[in-house]
């Protein structure tokens, strides 16, 4: 559970550390020319908190439209060199400024002539045109002089399109119409600037046949009203007051959560020894791996199958040998395995499959490399039924599922209300904007961490399986804990090649063999005899408990490299104007 809500929470906070860019004081001069040719100087510095080589702006353009790039574009403040230059975009020409180097901030140019962007009628001459691309980085700082070829009186007039941006602009229209100014602070992503300027005939050498002024006018009275509801659209969604849906969501959900955790999520309280010298039952390894979770993964059953190998050579099943450090099992095909338990008997028969593909042609010798090129293929599929089949041997010998089934109706009836609740923040955040927004983000965030921690916290052990689990835990620290061992009694080191195998199940192998050589003297037990309960091993001869904690290791590591399948996991808008637009950025 851990790894996954890691998982999540790292890809929720990617959108945090994904390079920003940011369009900075972005001045654009107009000048329409009587013949028709707009004249466009566009300067505005690109900022951003990593580092970019290349600053564009792609500009849309409709047939009959182009595009030319003046020689004096470029950068506007020293550094590195620059070449400016143009290429086909998306829909029409993009105007890029290419650093020799990569920078973080830069200072640059877009001079450039437009042809075909008029539109001319008999009475009117419109240029409408989006002039700051839609596709942008976020704008701070804005400013924007159209200038006309001459004066002119009503009903000719100037217009702003400001899309969803709930900024209110200034704008500034001279006297005799010749000069429009429009200024921002602040222009968020995702909303441009579109101007429709409609101009005197008489002041252009371009001219058209058909009236069109009343019918513009219209339009714009249509857009205008269109505009004002999308604002009030867009006002209704950016109120603050929305997010609170997701705060309170998040707050019944943690309420509900942490009540019913009280109820069924605590763990019984049970009379336990802490240091126990006997395990509490009799059961294989394997099983001791499988209810170590609440939450069972058969991927976390590796140590077991390590364990059960183990368990089979100390029962008879097999016998480890090493030869030039090349480990060996010499498997007893004869033995009867009704003793065995059904998830014991499967890796005995995998074993015995893995030995017969012995090239020699005995079916009874396991060369460790050769159940190294077995289990390449077969350990993972192995692993993941044979997993389930432990675990479902132990439910049925404690009765059923470990966890109460109060508590998980709880965990499932809370795990779908935090899905559910972080689906409805899910939609807030399609529908809100700015600040609600921001809060449905948060909340649905919490929400579905919520689902984790439901799921996780809420199910417990019922009380008798509690017992036994407790059992378990505190014999893993008796294994694990010298200040204990020294003080068991003899029995204890009697059964220790036993003990051995539940440690290893249980991940304590090593510390367990460490902690038993020191305390075996002080209990007056001979290492030697301690060391030939260890033969089947794969020690024989050994007489000692240092060379044999070495053996041991040297066999569990190679037994872990030629399993390795196995164990993998265990262990661990504006208007729709004639032209403009496009997209702008840094790269």
């Amino acid at each position: 559970m851990r790894t996954r809500l890691l998982l999540f929470l790292l890809l929720i906070s990617s959108s945090t550390f994904a390079q920003r860019f940011e369009w900075q004081d972005v001045r654009q001069q107009v000048d329409i020319s009587a013949d028709g040719v707009v004249t466009v100087n566009d300067e505005r510095t690109l900022w951003t908190d990593g580092d970019f080589g290349e600053a564009f702006i792609c500009i849309e353009l409709e047939p009959g439209q182009s595009l030319e790039l003046l020689n004096d574009s470029g950068a506007l403040d020293p550094g590195p060199p620059v070449t400016a230059f143009t290429q086909p975009c998306l829909g029409g020409t993009e105007m890029v400024v290419r650093n020799a180097q990569r920078l973080t901030q830069r200072r640059v140019r877009y001079h450039y002539r437009l042809r075909g962007s008029l539109e001319p009628f008999s009475d009117v001459v419109q240029w409408y045109w989006i002039i700051l691309e839609q596709d942008h980085p976020p704008v701070r700082g804005y400013h924007l002089t159209v200038r006309a070829p001459g004066a002119m009186t009503t009903p000719y007039d100037a217009f702003v399109h400001r899309f969803a941006n709930p900024e209110k602009p200034t704008v500034t229209l001279s006297a005799d119409r010749t000069t429009l100014d429009v200024t921002f602070d602040r222009i968020p992503q995702g909303d441009g600037v579109e101007i429709r300027y409609l101009m005197d005939p008489a002041l252009f050498t371009v001219s058209g046949t058909q009236a069109g002024l009343q019918q513009l006018l219209e339009d714009e009275a249509r857009i205008a009203g269109i505009l004002q509801n999308k604002r009030r659209a867009q006002a209704l969604r950016s109120n603050q007051a929305w997010g609170l849906l997701g705060l309170i969501l998040l707050f019944w959900l943690t309420a509900g959560v942490w009540r019913d955790y009280r109820r069924y999520g605590r763990e019984p309280d049970l009379p336990q020894m802490k240091y126990p010298f006997e395990p509490p039952s009799d059961i294989p390894p394997a099983a001791v791996t499988a209810m170590a979770s609440q939450q069972f993964q058969a991927s976390s059953m590796g140590p077991a199958f390590h364990a059960t190998i183990m368990d089979l050579a100390r029962r008879g099943y097999g016998a480890f040998s090493s030869r030039n450090r090349r480990f060996e099992m010499q498997l007893d095909l004869d033995r009867e395995e009704k003793s065995l338990e059904p998830f014991e008997r499967e890796v005995f028969q995998y074993l015995k499959k893995a030995a017969a593909s012995n090239r020699r042609g005995d079916p009874a010798h396991l060369e460790f490399r050769e159940l190294r090129r077995y289990s390449q293929k077969h350990a993972s599929r192995f692993l993941e039924w044979w997993g389930k089949e432990a675990r479902e041997w132990l439910e049925l010998r404690l009765g059923g599922p470990l966890t109460s089934q109060e508590s998980r109706r709880a965990a499932r009836r809370w795990s779908g209300f935090s899905l559910l609740a972080t689906a409805v923040c899910g939609l807030g955040v399609w529908l809100t904007r700015g600040p609600a927004r921001i809060e449905f983000i948060i909340a649905g965030s919490l929400c579905l961490i919520m689902l984790f921690i439901a799921n996780g916290a809420l199910p417990s052990w019922r009380r008798e399986v509690a017992a036994e689990i407790y059992g378990w835990q505190g014999f893993k620290r008796t294994l694990s804990d010298y200040t204990r061992m020294k003080d068991a009694p003899n029995d204890f080191f009697k059964l220790w090649d036993r003990y051995f195998c539940y440690a290893a199940a249980m991940g304590v192998a090593q510390r367990f063999l460490k902690n038993l050589r020191r305390a075996a003297p002080l209990a007056g037990v001979e290492e030697a005899s301690l060391a030939r309960q260890g033969a089947w091993l794969g020690a024989s001869g050994v007489s000692d408990m240092r060379t044999l904690s070495q053996s041991i290791a040297s066999l569990s590591s190679a037994l872990s490299a030629a399993s390795a399948s196995a164990s993998s996991g265990g262990s661990s808008s504006g208007g729709g104007g004639g032209g403009g637009g496009g997209s702008s950025g840094g790269r």
